[in-house]
């Protein structure tokens, strides 16, 4: 791997040094040409992709990864006076209390303060889809609890 360094233009306009890191062939290669513009414009779409990339992996990772890694987020809001306690079915009531505290909060912004997935995403910095997916798990683990009692 060959290490290039580059000068990048943020969205804000402020200008950052990076390192781009090419295989050797390729690296060789695009040297070979001795087009300084080619090589700077090959450094920028890598450093982009790559970057895109990270990003891509960060919003996809479900909250439960996160859990399961030991990494849980700090709950900057109070949901003390949302509760499940106040619903009429028990079985369900129960159901929701075996969730982990990040699932309950998933059904209280969609289910008590009646938000969007998108408002979730937003709230909990995940994707949209990060979130759907979250929902699928708690409905399967609601279904398999509600089967067993």
């Amino acid at each position: 791997m060959e290490k290039f360094k580059i000068e990048v233009t943020k969205k804000n306009g402020d200008k950052q040094t990076v390192t781009v890191y090419l295989d050797d062939t390729t690296a060789q290669l695009l040297k070979q040409t001795g087009d300084e513009k080619l090589l700077d414009a090959y450094l920028q779409e890598e450093y982009k992709d790559s970057r895109k990339a990270r990003q891509d992996a960060y919003w996809n990772q479900s909250l439960e990864e996160d859990y399961e890694n030991g990494i849980d987020y700090a709950d900057e809001h109070d949901y003390s006076d949302y509760s499940f306690d106040d619903m009429e079915d028990e079985r369900l009531q129960a159901a929701i209390k075996q969730l982990t505290p990040r699932q309950q909060e998933i059904l209280r912004l969609i289910y008590i303060e009646g938000r969007t997935q998108d408002d979730v995403a937003k709230i909990l910095h995940r994707s949209q889809p990060s979130i759907n997916g979250n929902l699928q798990t708690i409905y399967k683990r609601i279904k398999e609890f509600l089967e067993k009692n």
